[in-house]
């Protein structure tokens, strides 16, 4: 390929970027999902070269597919929405024709002629009597969910559709999921906005009021108006909340932020509510930040997923931290520097790598000994003796998310003008999965810092147990690693300590604080702790895993324990950690009436507990780790 050739492809790659981030745009639209899908779909037949096409959206339940927007670029509205209503009478199978095929396979698919392929349905084009040549069928998909597909027909202004087209329709189809992403939780945000305003239910229904007639006096129109401000307000608050999420500007004072709007909402939830379900709304506030993306698991997918569409030899991403002013590597497909704990840092112009970032430009080497920007320590790889390379910029939304570099094709020849040109189109895939996976990685951490203040509040009910939450955290976690727990279990872990003891708000504060010998009352209050924490976790759909850890926490190794006296390993293993780690950090902390034990004394008592109220497992692994001085966490500072 010539070099006017090249680079005139590069700038066609550049327009039909700027067409993507358009799309991007429409993330913050407020319109209705159906009218936002219907603008996605009509700048999609213009950026892709497409005369017809059609949004189908997954219902997994139903086991079909909703025709959620159909546009013909060529028709006048009355036209198109006879087509349109034609459509939507079919009942299109999940596993039904070329789109079924996609959605199973999550996998693009091109036909150059339909008249050739066995799965095409030509009833559908029959009824709206729309001839279809060829078509172009791709996924909209997130990580983790299979949303519908995105079908194209008949290439404009001639011919059929290219590889570079699926290229870019499969970017927009990934910027429709998220589209659909946010709208779900923009919806919900509106959702849990509303809960938050609602007052609590009366104890008794009044009677019905007669039917009510228009405003008409001076003061039922000044009410009327007060309200619709109310709640425009409102409406205006979501919107901003969810614009900044997008935006991901100034982390640290979002999240100081954050928590403190999440604290304020707490006290006003508290006069409307009960303390059980102000805990409950909070809980929910944060389930769409905090349980999400892993952004390890996208760098690895996506690394491997270029890897295999350019043919290169390795792929490294590096992530840019506008704090420090630094790239630094993220993930290598071979090196193992970062499993050995090593870090690559260096800055922009530094490298190829940093070359591309710091022109963001693609930068495409054949041969690095000629080239004076390549760096050793930078554009090599373990193992790999560095030819050629090719680097790119993953921006987002205008701001710099890091770089994507591949070295050295397996084939032994040079990188091609297409190779380029996938690679492009794909950073602008990867920068939006990135940004929005690092997005939800800090909110996560606000959610938690949210948490944590939800437990420190409930431990401030006890001023013996102030900081007693994130003590048991960090041991709890320190037990789950030495015993090799899975990510999500040890995720379970985590939030249980943190929750373990929510149930508290239910109980009268003079509990806590009480000296002397508990009554029986008391007693069964403090045993009903777990039960009415779990009640109150019960209703977040993200905390299924957690809510079982803190049902159970009182439950005993040999069955004498409450509330459901499970025995041995019937008693969930997060459970039996935290019922471990809880008595050592009660034994060293002390309490109202109990002097604070010297570690030795402590760790003898728990060892005497061993296969009466706790495990015997969890207690000599949580022995191992004191005695190695690995949980000094545990027990009030000295």
């Amino acid at each position: 390929m010539s070099r006017a050739i090249y680079f005139e492809t590069v700038k066609a790659l550049e327009r039909q970027a700027a067409g993507v981030q358009t799309l991007s745009r429409y993330a913050r639209s407020s319109a209705k999902r159906e009218q936002v899908l219907t603008d996605l779909l009509a700048k999609t037949l213009e950026i892709v070269g497409a005369d017809a096409g059609a949004v189908l959206l997954a219902d997994e339940g139903a086991g079909v597919f909703e025709f959620a927007a159909v546009q013909w670029a060529g028709l006048n509205s009355t036209e198109a929405s006879a087509r349109e209503k034609a459509l939507k009478l079919f009942r299109l199978k999940l596993n039904d024709g070329v789109i079924g095929q996609v959605h199973a396979t999550q996998e693009p698919v091109a036909l150059p002629d339909v008249s050739k392929s066995a799965v095409f349905r030509k009833d559908m084009a029959e009824a709206v009597k729309y001839e279809i040549k060829n078509l172009l069928a791709v996924p909209i998909q997130t990580e983790d969910a299979r949303l519908g597909v995105l079908e194209l027909f008949n290439k404009t202004p001639k011919g059929t559709f290219s590889a570079s087209d699926m290229s870019i329709a499969v970017a927009l189809g990934y910027q429709m999921a998220l589209v659909l992403d946010v709208h779900r939780i923009r919806s919900a945000a509106v959702e849990l906005a509303a809960k938050a305003t609602a007052g609590p239910a009366p104890a008794a229904a009044a009677p019905a009021p007669p039917p009510a007639l228009l405003p008409t006096s001076t003061i039922e129109l000044q009410e009327a108006r007060r309200l619709a401000r109310d709640a425009q307000a409102q409406l205006q608050e979501t919107r901003q909340l969810l614009d900044t999420a997008l935006q991901v500007q100034e982390e640290a004072t979002r999240r100081a932020a954050g928590l403190s709007d999440e604290l304020t909402r707490a006290k006003v939830l508290a006069e409307a509510a009960t303390p059980a379900q102000q805990m409950t709304r909070l809980l929910r506030s944060v389930e769409p930040i905090a349980f999400t993306l892993s952004v390890d698991q996208i760098l690895k997918n996506f690394a491997e997923l270029v890897g295999r569409l350019v043919n290169a030899q390795a792929t490294q991403i590096f992530l840019w931290d506008e704090r420090a002013e630094q790239f630094t590597l993220a993930h290598s497909t071979v090196s193992s520097s970062l499993n050995k704990g090593l870090v690559v840092a260096f800055k922009k112009g530094e490298g190829l790598a940093g070359f591309a970032g710091e022109r963001m430009e693609l930068v495409h080497v054949d041969d690095v000994t000629r080239d004076d920007h390549f760096s050793k320590s930078i554009d090599e790889v373990p193992g790999v003796l560095t030819k050629a390379v090719l680097a790119g910029p993953l921006a987002a939304n205008g701001r710099l998310v890091g770089v994507l570099e591949v070295i050295n094709r397996r084939d032994g020849e040079a990188f091609t003008g297409e190779d380029g040109v996938s690679l492009a189109g794909m950073a602008l895939l990867g920068a939006a999965a990135l940004e929005k996976a690092l997005t939800h990685r800090t909110l996560a951490e606000s959610a938690r810092l949210t948490l944590s203040a939800i437990s420190d509040l409930v431990d401030a009910r006890s001023p013996a147990d102030t900081g007693r939450a994130e003590r048991v955290r960090q041991g709890a976690l320190a037990v789950g690693d030495a015993l090799s727990l899975k990510e999500k279990e040890l995720k379970d872990l985590e939030w249980a300590a943190l929750l373990y003891n929510v149930g508290k708000v239910a109980l009268p504060a003079e509990l806590f604080t009480k000296r002397g010998e508990l009554s029986a009352k008391d007693r069964e209050l403090l045993q009903s702790v777990p039960v009415v924490g779990a009640q109150i976790l019960g209703p977040v759909p993200a905390l299924s895993g957690v809510v079982k850890i803190v049902r159970h926490v009182q439950e005993r190794w040999d069955g004498a324990g409450t509330p459901d006296r499970l025995a041995g390993e019937e008693i969930p293993v997060g459970s039996r950690i935290l019922a471990v780690v809880d008595v050592l950090e009660h034994l060293l902390a002390g309490g109202p009436g109990r002097k604070p034990l010297p570690l030795d004394v402590a760790l003898k008592e728990v060892e005497a507990c061993a296969e009466k109220q706790l495990d015997p497992a969890m207690v000599d692994a949580l022995l191992r780790l004191a005695r190695a001085h690995r949980l000094r966490a545990l027990g009030r500072p000295r």
